[in-house]
């Protein structure tokens, strides 16, 4: 069996047809020639050929880094209609057996996308090969968690698998660390810090906001499709503490007004490369009235970012939450609370030539065993949180595993031909219930209930079966403080989020 040699490339540009290459041409023919016909002389379906061309990309060891023989441009996915993704920590990403495995579940079930870390709250890019200069400057590139990302996207447009980029803004330690200047500090002038002694970079320099934007940049010209800023706030400290923090340049500018700014910023910087630009959220951010000192207003992300990803997590919720005293007990109730309200106050905004983004949570893979009286997180468990998602008339969502380890969800996972998941032919059924009124956020309760048109995303209650192919049809380009009654969200050390 000939196997397809990884690669390796730090620009983008038409290579000599070298014995790789021409050893890659060779296997891709095959594949070809297998999805044609048969030696038997009887013909493929169309259903038939795909899976013999993905069989045949993927059958040595080293396949996820083949450099597919068509262009970028040529074998570019469009952006699923219903988002059905997974989080690719930086180190699988460089992880070519653990790549293998991730790309055998996407081919397999209704994964359509994956979003791959290019830079995390640790400073580091996941690739080795920049040439942003702060970055060098800084040391962000020496600890790369890929050798191999390029040809890493090249092979997951290969599979149709839509690649979006997840970046750290303003979760910095080593930007704020090399350049002080660039740092929040304290009100005595010094680099301040949070309680596990890291310090932030501040939200209201435009040094920051280019870096970042640098960054993306970089990425989209590496083959991603997509960006998606997280730990795009300010950090989320108590009052008492956030009177001892200073923002140079702020000039009277609100939190959530910077914070507003910088997406829409950003958008208008990345506008050349057409790609979405997304932000991730607090979900508990869906539900309360103001920004929790952090610098997110739902009214406000949801008008300025493409698409927005709430982490309605139940672990992330104090107990007492939405009237459950263990939340992450309830993943059906919790993410169908969160996303009514979510979706229910970016009714509120839409109209004639308004636009809102499109919301496609995070949901919660993992057990949050750090917690008291946790439940152990099932296949059950994920989806009945994909089902609260459609029942809030949603069609996409996000699944994050700090691991970026899937195994155990993998039977709540529909398949690519279509049908029911695993689970579901197991004999699984949906939850049914509703959601009292009176838990929902204020800012739609203080409202009369026959303000009711809720414009939702076009998903059924129970999503339908995917089309055979698992993939897109189409090839389309495609400031205030907490109230003193209300808990605060647990942010899960175990799965730190943005």
């Amino acid at each position: 069996m000939l196997s397809i040699l990884p690669l390796p490339h730090t620009r983008r540009v038409p290579m000599p047809l070298s014995r790789g290459t021409l050893r890659a041409a060779c296997v891709m023919a095959a594949a070809a020639t297998l999805a044609c016909g048969r030696s038997d002389g009887q013909q493929r379906t169309p259903r038939q050929a795909a899976g013999a061309t993905r069989r045949a990309a993927a059958a040595s060891p080293s396949a996820p880094g083949a450099r597919p023989v068509a262009s970028a441009a040529q074998a570019r996915v469009s952006r699923p209609d219903s988002l059905r993704a997974l989080y690719v920590n930086g180190w699988a990403a460089g992880s070519r057996s653990r790549m293998r495995n991730l790309i055998r579940i996407a081919d397999s079930t209704e994964i359509n996308a994956f979003v791959i870390d290019v830079k995390e709250s640790d400073t580091f890019l996941v690739h080795d090969s920049t040439g942003i200069a702060l970055a060098k400057e800084i040391g962000a590139d020496q600890r790369p968690g890929s050798r191999w990302l390029p040809a890493l996207l090249d092979t997951l447009r290969a599979h149709r698998i839509y690649p979006i980029a997840r970046i750290v803004v303003f979760k910095d330690r080593g930007l704020a660390e090399k350049k002080p200047e660039l740092a929040i500090r304290t009100t005595g002038g010094a680099v301040w810090k949070d309680n596990k002694g890291k310090p932030w970079v501040n939200p209201y320099d435009r040094r920051v906001w280019d870096y970042n934007v640098a960054i993306a940049r970089e990425a989209l010209d590496m083959g991603f499709h997509e960006v998606q800023w997280d730990y795009v706030r300010f950090p989320d400290v108590t009052d008492a503490v956030r009177r001892t923090m200073a923002f140079p340049g702020s000039g009277g500018t609100s939190r959530w007004q910077n914070i507003r700014d910088f997406i829409e910023y950003s958008r208008r910087q990345l506008a050349p490369y057409r790609a979405p630009v997304s932000a991730d959220i607090f979900g508990v951010m869906t539900n309360v009235p103001d920004d929790m000192g952090i610098g997110q207003v739902w009214e406000e992300v949801v008008q300025a970012a493409d698409n927005l990803h709430p982490m309605v997590y139940p672990s992330h919720y104090r107990g007492g939450y939405y009237g459950f005293s263990v939340p992450d007990a309830h993943p059906y109730e919790v993410v169908r609370i969160a996303l009514e309200d979510g979706v229910g106050r970016r009714a509120l905004l839409q109209g004639p030539g308004r636009r809102t983004a499109r919301i496609e949570p995070w949901l919660q893979a993992f057990t949050a065993d750090y917690l008291p009286g946790h439940a152990t997180y099932t296949a059950g468990s994920v989806r009945n949180q994909i089902q609260a998602t459609y029942d809030a008339g949603l069609s996409g969502w996000i699944l994050w595993n700090p691991r970026s380890e899937f195994a155990a969800y993998e039977p709540a996972l529909r398949p690519a031909r279509g049908g029911l998941s695993p689970l579901e032919r197991g004999g699984w059924r949906p939850v049914r219930w509703q959601v009292p009124r009176n838990r929902l956020s204020t800012v739609l309760t203080r409202r009369p209930a026959a303000g009711a048109s809720v414009r939702r995303d076009s998903a059924a209650s129970v999503a339908p079966a995917r089309p055979a192919s698992g993939r897109p049809a189409s090839r389309r380009p495609a400031a205030g403080r907490p109230e003193p009654t209300r808990p605060a969200p647990v942010h899960a050390p175990a799965a730190p989020r943005g």
